[in-house]
């Protein structure tokens, strides 16, 4: 089932390889489908992430946040960094080199920061 989420600004400037503040920049323009609470953007998105628990969804979160899941040239395949910053792990919407990715389990946090990242609005015209 998709479901609408919000996004920050530091996430949607990662989904689109730009700064936050160009986000914020097109969040106050309306080329981006965005509210402003408690002097913060929440940039509206919708996306199934139906197959994650939701401590999962959070770290995925965070990882987008802490910047360790970037694109790579390869669209839609992202670099993910372990969270001790030792390895990184190639991740695409259908799998990812991580342990968890290895056995099998699909309910790899790094797929669903790929869900989040991907799911990003697309752009009002100017």
């Amino acid at each position: 089932m998709v479901q609408p989420i919000s996004i920050s600004s530091r996430e949607a400037a990662t989904a689109y390889s730009v700064s936050p503040r160009t986000i914020r920049r097109w969040a106050q323009t309306g080329r981006l489908d965005a509210v402003k609470t408690g002097g913060r953007w929440a940039i509206a998105v919708e996306v199934n992430l139906d197959e994650f628990k939701p401590n999962q969804v959070d770290r995925a979160r965070e990882l987008i946040e802490q910047g360790a899941i970037l694109p790579t040239k390869r669209p839609g395949t992202y670099t993910a960094v372990s969270s001790d910053g030792t390895v990184t792990y190639l991740v695409h919407a259908s799998g990812c080199t991580c342990p968890a990715g290895q056995r099998g389990k699909h309910q790899c946090y790094h797929r669903a920061a790929v869900a989040i990242l991907t799911a990003a609005p697309a752009r009002r015209a100017a």
